[in-house]
C-alpha cells in the first residue's frame, strides 16, 4: 500500500466511513508499522493547533478539544490493531514476556467512615445499607452518597468519604449541597448542619454545587486555604503533593482566604494559595480545570510532571522517570475512560517514550 492510499484510508477512518473491505486493509496496514510515522505527525498536527480565543473571561476550547479527543480514538483504535498482530504472531494461549496487562481508567468507588469508626465500601454495582447517623439517613447507589436530614435534633455526627486511587465518588450533603470527588480525595463533614453555619473540610480535589442559605454561609477548609460562600459552584484542588491551593470559580462569588489575607473571586477566575500566604488570583480556562468531572483529561502548556501526577492518581499507577524529567509543556485532550495504554499513545505524538511494568509507569527521558 503506498503513503498516499494509507492517509486517504486514514481520513475515512476518521470519518467513520471504510468499508468492511477497507477496514481489514487499513488494520493489516497500521498494524505492520510501515506508516507509524505518518500517524505520529497526523496527531501532532492535529494537536499543534491553538485552542479557540477567548469568549468573555473564560476561553473555550470547543471544537479543537474534541478534535484531539478524536485523534485519541484514531490512535486507540490503531494500537488496538498492534496488539491484536502481536498476540497472533506469539501463539493464542501463549504467553508473552513483553506482554503487559492494561491499566484501565478509574471507576466509582470510595470508602465512607462512619462517626463510630466503622468503614464501609462504596462502589457502582448497587446499593448499600447504611446505618442511621444522627438525624440523617444515608443511600448510597450508582457512584452517588446522599444525606436525608429528619427535624429531629441530634448530638452532631461526621463522616468521611475518600476515595482511592483509581476512584471518584458523587455526595449529596443533608443541606442538598452537591460534591463530586476526584480521585485520591477526602471529604469530611457533618451528617446534619448546624443552624449557624455549614463547614467541611477537603484533602484532593473536589468540585462544589452548594445549596444556597444566606443564613448559613458555607465553608471548605483545604489545607491553609478557606473558601467561603453563601450559594454557588466552584472547583477546589488541594493534594499534598502539589504547591498551592487552587480554588476556580464557575457561578456565584466566593472569597478565598490564606493566612496572609482574602481575595474576592468572579466567575472564571482562579486563586491560588501557597504556603498560606495571600491568594494569587488571575483568569483561567474553566473548562480545562473542570475537565476531570466532566470525564476528560485537558492539558494546555502542561508540565510533564503535573500531567503524571494526575495519571498516577486516575489509573493507581507509581511514577518513575528514568533520566532527569523533561520540562516540556504538554497540550491534547484525552478522555478519561481510555485505558493508560491509549492515553500513552496520544503523549508518544510529543516524542516521550515509556514503557509499563506492573502498575508502574517509567518516562523515559
Amino acid at each position: 500500500m503506498t503513503e498516499p492510499e494509507f492517509l486517504k484510508l486514514l481520513s475515512r477512518y476518521k470519518n467513520g466511513r471504510l468499508s468492511p473491505r477497507e477496514e481489514a486493509e487499513f488494520a493489516e496496514a497500521a498494524a505492520s508499522g510501515q506508516f507509524d510515522e505518518l500517524v505520529q505527525h497526523d496527531v501532532l498536527r492535529a494537536l499543534s493547533r491553538p485552542p479557540a480565543s477567548r469568549n468573555g473571561i473564560v476561553r473555550m476550547l470547543g471544537a479543537w478539544r474534541y478534535k484531539a479527543a478524536a485523534v485519541a480514538v484514531l490512535i486507540g483504535g490503531i494500537s488496538t490493531f498492534f496488539a491484536m498482530k502481536l498476540l497472533k504472531s506469539e501463539g493464542a494461549g501463549r504467553p508473552s514476556a513483553t506482554t503487559v496487562a492494561e491499566v484501565l481508567p478509574g471507576t466509582n468507588k470510595a470508602m465512607l467512615t462512619l462517626a463510630d469508626g466503622s468503614v464501609i465500601e462504596l462502589d457502582s454495582t448497587g446499593a448499600v445499607t447504611i446505618p442511621r447517623q444522627g438525624s440523617a439517613s444515608i443511600s448510597a447507589a450508582g457512584g452517588q452518597l446522599s444525606y436525608d436530614a429528619n427535624s429531629i435534633k441530634a448530638a452532631p455526627a461526621f463522616n468521611t468519604l475518600r476515595t482511592p486511587r483509581g476512584g471518584q465518588f458523587k455526595v449529596i450533603l443533608s443541606d442538598g449541597t452537591k460534591v463530586w470527588m476526584n480521585a485520591e480525595s477526602s471529604l469530611t463533614y457533618p451528617t446534619t448542619f448546624s443552624d449557624d453555619f455549614r463547614e467541611v473540610e477537603l484533602t484532593g480535589e473536589a468540585f462544589f454545587e452548594v445549596e444556597k442559605d444566606a443564613m448559613r454561609p458555607f465553608r471548605v477548609k483545604a489545607s491553609e486555604a478557606m473558601v467561603d460562600v453563601l450559594g454557588t459552584s466552584f472547583n477546589v484542588m488541594a493534594y499534598p503533593e502539589e504547591k498551592s491551593v487552587d480554588a476556580t470559580l464557575v457561578q456565584g462569588a466566593v472569597i478565598v482566604k490564606g493566612n496572609g489575607g482574602a481575595k474576592r473571586l468572579l466567575p472564571g477566575e482562579q486563586a491560588v494559595v501557597a504556603g498560606g500566604a495571600t491568594p494569587e488570583v488571575s483568569e483561567v480556562d474553566v473548562e480545562e480545570v473542570l475537565a476531570w468531572k466532566n470525564g476528560l483529561f485537558i492539558f494546555q502548556d502542561a508540565d510533564l510532571k503535573s500531567v503524571m501526577r494526575q495519571l498516577a492518581r486516575w489509573y493507581d499507577v507509581e511514577i518513575e522517570y528514568q533520566g532527569r524529567p523533561s520540562d516540556m509543556k504538554l497540550n491534547g485532550a484525552v478522555y478519561r475512560n481510555y485505558s493508560l495504554s491509549q492515553v500513552l499513545t496520544v503523549l508518544k505524538a510529543t516524542g516521550l517514550q515509556f514503557k509499563i511494568e506492573a502498575r508502574k509507569l517509567i518516562i523515559i527521558t
